[in-house]
């Protein structure tokens, strides 16, 4: 579709009812996602790793009179994950799954780390890089792309007026890589091509079926556990630190806008509101594969 109009108003309400999965949903992020979804008056299940967290959210949420569980998972593991999604089309109010947000990630360990290991043994073998990265944020998200489809077929009823959902958690670097981050880069790099894989197949589901959209939103550096140790070197170089809210607000626009398909956003720093320099990446041929923007928007300060 075109370019998003950031502009434009959009109605949670839109959200009421649906069923929704957040991989990474017990912190940072997907948590933030957890607690808008529910706000809306979806019915939202947590898959995560983290089982303290999650459950207290999840008991929190309900407290308060939102529909959210917790289901512990595993996200590198596909049966680990299957489980979760038969947790969430069982607790939806109509046996069905409409939108799976993958926020699901893990830092970046640096290459210059490996050497960090080399034995003056001359005769020594070399260890194996941790792979643990490439596994959560790319096999995860490959696990989860797979049983999001199938879901989505298989609950689909006839005459859905609403279609399926599936959002992406990238990142700015997979646009603008980091320097020696060989694995973040390359499972952030590795989520953009998932998604431009699927993006113009909004007739996958089947003839009959709801029509399917995904979208993708990639955030600057973002104030959550995963860049506490990293925040007084970005703010001594002067970059600025997004917030949860920020990509909230990026993900809420993408969720309740059912014209949106196939875009990407940008997550920028906030400047007075959350999401208010949030822009459109052009990640197509039009805006040479989010070139232009990017470029654009490194050059002005907005990343």
């Amino acid at each position: 579709t075109k370019p998003i109009d950031f502009a434009k108003p959009f109605d949670s309400n839109s959200l009421k009812d649906k069923s929704v999965i957040v991989t990474g949903g017990s912190n940072g992020i997907g948590a933030g996602c957890v607690k808008a979804f529910a706000q809306a008056g979806a019915h939202v299940t947590i898959l995560d790793i983290n089982q303290d967290a999650g459950s207290a959210l999840a008991t929190s949420l309900t407290e308060k009179g939102h529909h959210v569980q917790f289901t512990k998972t595993d996200t590198t593991s596909f049966d680990s994950q299957t489980t979760g999604f038969k947790s969430a089309i069982a607790f939806s109010p109509h046996k069905t799954l409409d939108l799976v947000v993958t926020s699901a990630g893990l830092g970046a360990a640096r290459v210059d780390t490996w050497l960090d290991q080399v034995s003056q043994t001359p005769d020594a073998d070399p260890s194996p890089p941790n792979t643990s990265v490439i596994a959560v944020n790319l096999l995860g998200l490959y696990h989860s792309t797979h049983l999001a489809l199938f879901y989505f077929k298989q609950t689909a009823k006839a005459g859905d007026q609403s279609g399926k959902h599936l959002i992406y958690v990238s990142s700015l670097a997979g646009y603008a890589p980091l320097d020696k981050a060989a694995d973040y880069n390359a499972s952030k790099f590795g989520v953009r091509g998932m998604w431009q894989a699927i993006r113009h197949s909004t007739n996958i589901l089947g003839q009959n079926s709801p029509p399917f959209r995904t979208n993708l939103v990639a955030p600057t550096f973002i104030r959550t556990n995963m860049t506490t140790a990293l925040e007084p070197v970005l703010l001594a170089h002067g970059i600025a630190l997004g917030e949860i809210e920020d990509v909230v607000a990026g993900v809420m626009r993408l969720a309740c806008d059912e014209n949106i398909t196939g875009r990407a956003i940008a997550i920028a720093a906030r400047g007075n509101v959350p999401g208010d320099r949030n822009f459109d990446l052009g990640d197509d041929w039009e805006g040479f594969n989010a070139g232009k923007a990017t470029l654009e928007n490194l050059r002005n300060g907005t990343i």
